[in-house]
């Protein structure tokens, strides 16, 4: 692969994780931890052998810039990628309360038909706290054996309905406040990109 070729399907990988540290390093006042530090080393290494940055002609000056701006490009296309892929949550978690009521208008259905067949299985997602922080989307499967358990179920689903949506506010508010981050660090991976220069000088001395 020559460099400058953007077609290859690790592209968007690595963008994500070396945006992913330009948010991190937003997020820390323009700092890295020595930890992150070594990520970003060991991401720069990859991106040059999946890139063939050691293909780049010119001075080694001219060689870490052009590195700097795919390095800006590929950042760029992970940032975008992470948008996307919050604002597919976000779209996600706007239905989720209709589905949710969905859920409980058809096991009350099959509660209410003498046509229902036991056992049968109904999963239904909701926003649940993982541990004593995160929030995640959490998958339940109801088994239900007969007439009075589904009636049970769905009841049991009404009476955390404003739990359930409690939650999914609370979620809709942290992905608002990530989906406001990525932006932020997409209109700062310039400065992100400059400050990685030095790194960079240092990955052309180990390219073979």
């Amino acid at each position: 692969m020559k460099a400058g070729d953007r077609n290859d399907p690790g592209d968007l990988e690595l963008g994500r994780v070396v945006a992913t540290l330009a948010l991190d390093r937003l997020l820390q006042n323009g700092n890295l931890n020595v930890r992150q530090r070594d990520q970003l080393w060991r991401a720069l290494l990859r991106t040059a052998e999946a890139r063939a940055w050691v293909l780049i002609p010119g001075t080694p000056s001219d060689r870490v810039t052009k590195a700097a701006q795919d390095l800006a490009a590929l950042a760029e296309a992970g940032a975008q990628s992470m948008k996307k892929e919050i604002a597919a949550e976000i779209a996600a978690k706007n239905g989720e309360m209709q589905q949710l009521e969905e859920v409980v208008r058809a096991v009350q259905e099959m509660a209410a038909s003498e046509k229902t067949i036991y056992p049968t299985e109904i999963e239904y997602s909701h926003t649940a706290r993982q541990g004593s922080q995160s929030l995640v989307t959490k998958t339940d499967a109801l088994m239900l054996s007969d007439t009075a358990e589904a009636e049970n179920a769905a009841a049991t689903m009404e009476k955390r309905m404003g739990e359930w949506a409690r939650l999914r506010d609370q979620m809709l508010e942290e992905l608002a406040h990530r989906q406001h981050q990525i932006e932020e660090t997409r209109r700062s991976l310039s400065g992100f990109v400059d400050a990685s220069r030095k790194l960079l000088g240092e990955v052309f001395e180990v390219l073979v």
